[in-house]
């Protein structure tokens, strides 16, 4: 049985870029509403200084994350881990993943990790339910 992957990152927004950041959001979306269409939720959310940003990501199993980090990388032209690197509008502050990952998200996120990024991984799911429409 396929199990859930919630995959939530929290990005601190550079000063003066959030403009650029805007812009950017709305064009990978895009992306992945046109090229992903098992992934069940894509939400950014902005706190009220509009200085970080949440992605939070529902996807129906790890397969779907997986195929979600090649077409990221694909839009990228690179490794996510490169490209954040070299980012120069948006840094990462720490990604919570909910559900049994792949050795490959794991070993994506994990020069991320190695520079001093939380990661908090809960792979154990004891009880829930998703919908994909109310009722």
């Amino acid at each position: 049985m396929s199990e859930t992957l919630i995959y939530i990152s929290t990005w601190r927004i550079k000063e003066c870029r959030l403009e650029d950041f805007k812009r950017f959001i709305r064009e990978m979306v895009e992306i992945y509403r046109t090229n992903e269409p098992q992934l069940i939720a894509f939400n950014i959310f902005l706190n009220e200084e509009e200085t970080e940003m949440t992605s939070i990501q529902v996807h129906p199993d790890a397969d779907s994350m997986d195929f979600h980090m090649q077409v990221l990388e694909r839009a990228l032209g690179e490794e996510m881990s490169d490209w954040v690197g070299r980012a120069d509008f948006i840094e990462p502050k720490h990604i919570e993943i909910y559900g049994t990952p792949s050795a490959g998200l794991l070993e994506a996120d994990q020069p991320l990790v190695e520079s001093g990024l939380a990661r908090t991984v809960k792979p154990l799911h004891i009880a829930g339910f998703t919908r994909a429409t109310p009722g």
